[in-house]
């Protein structure tokens, strides 16, 4: 799914930028901007999570003062 919305985004992108000189084309661009917008959001909403998450803190400090 997200490689057809990569696709969507690419298109509809190459298309405002074709439609954008048109004398009358200004609500199509417009339109085109806004799939583009939605399927790039769509393409970043699928991307795994790469952060390096912190472990869980100890909850006893002081554990390696009793040898545990």
């Amino acid at each position: 799914m997200r490689t057809v919305s990569a696709l969507v985004a690419l298109a509809s992108l190459l298309g405002a930028v074709v439609l954008v000189p048109v004398y009358g084309a200004a609500l199509f661009v417009l339109l085109l901007f806004g799939l583009f917008f939605g399927a790039l959001v769509g393409v970043l909403s699928g991307v795994e999570d790469r952060a390096v998450r912190q472990h869980e803190p100890s909850m006893y400090p002081t554990r390696w003062r009793s040898g545990s």
